[in-house]
């Protein structure tokens, strides 16, 4: 499983601030994101890439934006907006 924890405009959108879904590419962990928390969607992937509305942090060392890139079991996402100002 991955954990997927949510802040800011996601977490508002999906009404959650975390779940645990099963391990795979980044596309499929973010759609299985989406499965859950419906109000994310169309924010996080469209065309089966990543959108540019989003920032995905992994395991709090570096920010991974392939869709294709392999979660493996215990790995840690952090998705924040990228519309937010500072």
């Amino acid at each position: 499983m991955v954990e997927v924890e949510l802040y800011g405009l996601p977490r508002l959108y999906a009404g959650g601030e975390r779940c645990q879904v099963p391990a795979g590419t980044l596309r499929e962990v973010l759609l299985a994101v989406e499965a859950r928390f419906p109000g994310l969607a169309p924010a996080m992937l469209q065309g089966g890439a990543v959108t540019e509305l989003v920032r995905v942090a992994l395991d709090g060392r570096e920010m991974i934006e392939s869709a294709d890139y392999p979660l493996g079991e215990g790995a840690v996402l952090v998705l924040v907006s990228a519309q937010a100002g500072g």
